[in-house]
């Protein structure tokens, strides 16, 4: 379902760090989309170069991304940054190992993610949760993404809910055009925002293609003003409250080969 190894290329990017970083942040979040801490994506010495720019800047937290398995390594680059908080952030995608296996082939298990934020305790954690990954039906998506925030409520700090959008030369893809599968409905994203908007972690979602074929929508009259109440969300965990002509269809997908 991933296509960002397609993107993947050798590219002098510091001195562009440097200049972008000439402006003043209070916050800077590196969105590797795969792990900062892998020495085979990010050499260490290019990896401390990034970070030496970082530390010369008056910053106060630094998000990066990474995997279970270079859970010792966020702990070391927290050391490295001193005073500056490091956020790191998981993709996690479901608690369920059987969709992690099969729907997701994530290459770990929710007890290694477990094992994970033990070793990174006290660092601030965020979890990326999937809303609808593929093989599941509109209910079984809605039902997983509630579940896994539900799961780990006690273990991290924010909770990043990404409906799934369909990358070019995927198995999604050719799934998505044999009409397999179709992403979520953004009542599926509500729903699942409303029903965990009351649990202790952070709760953000900044869905990516909304209205496009490869990505979230609902009807024309509703999909952008929704959207708008989406973003809104992430700021104050405040229930969306709204009402549509399409909300009806939406139901009746959800009814769908439920468990």
């Amino acid at each position: 379902m991933c296509s960002y190894s397609l993107d993947a290329h050798q590219k002098e990017f510091i001195p562009e760090f440097k200049e972008l970083l000439q402006k003043e942040f209070q916050k800077i979040k590196i969105f590797t989309s795969g792990s900062f801490l892998d020495r085979k994506e990010l050499p260490e010495s290019l990896r401390t170069q990034i970070l030496d720019i970082i530390k010369e800047k008056d910053v106060k937290e630094v998000t990066i991304e990474t995997r279970p398995e270079y859970a010792k390594e966020a702990v070391k680059v927290q050391s490295y940054l001193e005073d500056i908080n490091l956020e790191v952030a998981i993709g996690l995608e479901s608690s369920n190992d059987r969709i992690l296996k099969y729907c997701v082939n994530k290459g770990f298990t929710y007890k290694d993610f477990e094992k994970a934020v033990k070793i990174i305790n006290g660092i601030k954690i965020k979890a990326y949760l999937l809303v609808k990954p593929p093989f599941l039906t509109e209910y079984e998506g809605v039902e997983d993404a509630v579940h896994s925030a539900e799961t780990i409520e006690g273990l991290v700090d924010v909770i990043s809910f990404n409906p799934v959008v369909i990358h070019k030369k995927t198995l999604l893809e050719y799934l998505w055009r044999t009409r397999n599968y179709t992403p979520p409905w953004i009542w599926s994203v509500i729903e699942v925002l409303n029903r965990t908007r009351n649990l202790k972690p952070h709760i953000i979602c900044h869905p990516v293609a909304v209205g496009k074929y490869r990505g979230i929508k609902n009807c024309r009259k509703c999909t952008f003003e929704l959207t708008q109440k989406i973003q809104e969300y992430s700021l104050k965990n405040e229930e969306i409250i709204y009402q549509c002509e399409c909300k009806e269809q939406w139901k009746k997908e959800m009814e769908k080969l439920q468990f």
